[in-house]
């Protein structure tokens, strides 16, 4: 699998804080292994969204995704932060 990142997604990647950002790094070693570990409780998104899936890195924090091609040979990871912002 190879993971890309919009520039969107690593700006606010580098606004996080510390321990946020090592949050996200185990969380995308976990999904390199296992898209579908059951601790990022991965999931497609319904409505305007419904083009990307989203993982939990933990807490509040969701990470947005889509597949550039299929059976997650290439994913595009394009946004971060807490639920409640990603789903405005």
């Amino acid at each position: 699998m190879k993971i890309e990142y919009h520039k969107n997604f690593t700006k606010q990647f580098e606004k996080l804080r510390k321990r946020e950002q090592e949050g996200v790094i185990i969380a995308l070693q976990v999904f390199k292994k296992d898209p579908f570990a059951s601790q990022l409780r991965n999931h497609q998104l319904q409505g305007n969204l419904s083009q990307f899936r989203s993982i939990s890195v933990g807490g509040d924090l969701r990470l947005h995704y889509y597949e550039k091609t299929p059976n997650h040979i290439v994913v595009v990871f394009v946004a971060i932060d807490s639920h409640s912002q990603l789903y405005r």
